[in-house]
């Protein structure tokens, strides 16, 4: 498993947002992708960062590949984060 979180700015109006956000969620649920929610980021430089869980990133380009590209949506990137064991240390 591992996170993928897509962090945002977003140009539009909340009620775009809110659309936006309720086509993720659809597409999460058509997809193997497990939505943790939309958070607001405190990092200066992304005005909001989606949560995912999946088994590959493939599943999430799968999932994204659902929802239109919103114009709102000036610019993004994704980082992805990894399960580490500790056990074999």
């Amino acid at each position: 498993m591992m996170k993928v979180l897509l962090y945002f700015d977003w140009a539009g109006s909340r009620k775009d947002l809110k659309e936006w956000n309720e086509k993720i969620i659809v597409a999460c649920k058509e997809t193997e992708v497990s939505y943790d929610g939309l958070f607001g980021s405190m990092n200066e430089k992304w005005n909001y960062v989606a949560m995912f869980e999946v088994n590959s990133y493939d599943e999430f380009l799968k999932m994204a590949g659902l929802v239109p590209k919103r114009p709102m949506m000036t610019h993004y990137i994704t980082e992805l984060l990894l399960r580490h064991s500790l056990s074999n240390v």
